[in-house]
């Protein structure tokens, strides 16, 4: 299959509105995860369940959700967007208030898996409304400011959460993330374009690609989960998520996204960015472990350290999505990774003595150089796939980053696990994430992004 960058859109002019209203409808998906992370030990209290029964306040929404996605990806080749992200939109309203008003720690978890499942219909949607949102010559720049709209606001959801939580009490949370997605409602309504067709019905193709492909990415995704604590449920997931995953090749319905899978291109980019993405096994692990157990920092402290990275990405967010513009999204996605790269050095040779000033300073270098990886690396990607498949990748997109996400951590606590001391752990984590980005680095090389050409100016 024949692939280029310049692929797709209709020449008329980008459609800021819907790039932001999506964006902005992103965040407040995304943020029904991490802004409930400072409400778990509340409602454990609340509901006298165990700390491990609270994890599946985060798994009973994440799970639907990455289980969804592809489904939806497929469904938004060939469904009214907007009919689809307003429903989406709706139903993650409605499950936020259910939430909210749970009398039950069950209810609640019911409550949270039906805004997870129906509302990551958006994620799905994301891919094929940027590509008919955006004009190809500034595609780099709309996925630059998705990215951006959700880097710094979820920095500033997760600070808004521990403030409600002082105010309020963990239910305060849900009301405002009902407030959000009921903004992000009628963003979407009134920006996004429709086809006039409405709403699909769901029919047996759709029901089975759920049941198959959604299945086999929960149970992977679950496998996370308990690679540490129960190894035999982890492999039990695992095992089933093959077997689930084989169920859904082989169906007839599914011959267009295995074509588009063999495309050198396209799996070589997603490779990349799941491998990418594994950068998160430092961040959200080892060095957390570091400035914990070996510094002896205070959490706020670690939390204020760690922003630098985040700080870092939406500095040149921005810029990236100009030059991606500008050269090409393939050719700057690749340049960030070779950045990512020397990036991370630094980071390998961290001492137990090492001062916070030194070691945010190495953080938000880090965060510079993913920040010119990142949109470009999901515009790339988008380009890399013909226009009437735009919204299957774009599901594969977010697919797998948030596997990637998921790798990182796992391995980084493996490799920590054998070292003789924390300073070891932390060391062979490092050297272990290093490994897997210098793979994503020449994943992404192989798929010869300098050969692909640069949209012409508007």
């Amino acid at each position: 299959m024949t692939t280029t960058e310049n692929l797709a859109a209709p020449e008329a002019a980008t459609r800021w509105g819907a790039i932001l209203a999506v964006g902005f409808a992103q965040l407040v998906v995304a943020g029904g995860m991490s802004t409930l992370a400072v409400a778990l030990p509340a409602i454990r209290t609340d509901f006298t369940v165990t700390e491990a029964a609270t994890a599946w306040v985060l798994l009973s929404y994440a799970l639907p959700m990455g289980a969804v996605a592809i489904a939806a990806g497929r469904l938004a080749d060939r469904a009214d967007l907007r009919a689809v992200a307003v429903f989406a939109m709706a139903a993650l309203t409605i499950g936020s208030v259910a939430a909210a008003l749970a009398p039950s720690f069950g209810l609640l978890l019911a409550a949270r898996a039906f805004g997870g499942l129906l509302g990551g219909l958006l994620f799905g949607m994301t891919g094929r409304i940027i590509v008919t949102s955006a004009a190809p010559t500034q595609r780099g720049r709309a996925m630059s400011a998705i990215a951006l709209m959700m880097t710094v606001g979820g920095m500033g959801m997760v600070g808004v959460g521990g403030f409600l939580m002082a105010a309020f009490d963990w239910r305060g949370l849900f009301w405002v993330l009902t407030v959000m997605s009921a903004i992000a409602l009628v963003g979407l309504a009134v920006t996004v374009p429709s086809n006039g067709t409405g709403l699909p019905r769901p029919d047996r193709a759709l029901l089975v690609d759920v049941a198959t492909s959604g299945s086999a990415i929960a149970a992977f995704l679950l496998a996370f989960e308990y690679v540490d604590s129960d190894p035999w449920i982890a492999l039990g997931a695992l095992v089933s998520s093959a077997a689930l995953g084989t169920v859904w090749v082989r169906q007839k319905t599914s011959a267009p996204t295995v074509a588009l899978l063999r495309s050198p291109q396209v799996s070589g980019a997603l490779l990349s960015l799941t491998l990418m993405s594994g950068v998160g096994g430092l961040l959200n692990f080892s060095l957390p472990f570091l400035l914990t157990d070996v510094q002896g920092v205070r959490p706020e402290l670690v939390s204020t350290v760690m922003l630098t990275f985040i700080g870092g990405v939406a500095l040149m967010t921005p810029v990236a999505g100009w030059l991606a513009d500008r050269f090409g999204p393939g050719r700057v996605s690749l340049a960030g990774a070779g950045l990512v790269i020397v990036a991370v050095v630094p980071l390998l040779f961290v001492e137990a003595g090492t001062g916070l000033v030194d070691l945010g300073a190495r953080i938000g270098l880090l965060g510079l150089a993913f920040g010119v990886f990142n949109s470009p690396m999901n515009a790339y990607l988008l380009n890399s796939a013909p226009p009437e498949q735009s919204g299957t990748a774009g599901a594969f997109m977010a697919t797998t980053r948030t596997v990637g996400t998921s790798l990182g951590p796992v391995l980084a606590a493996l490799a920590w696990g054998l070292g003789a001391t924390a300073v070891d752990g932390y060391r062979l984590s490092a050297w272990t994430i290093a490994a897997l980005l210098l793979l994503g680095a020449a994943l992404q090389a192989t798929t010869k992004p300098w050969r692909t050409p640069v949209p012409a100016a508007a």
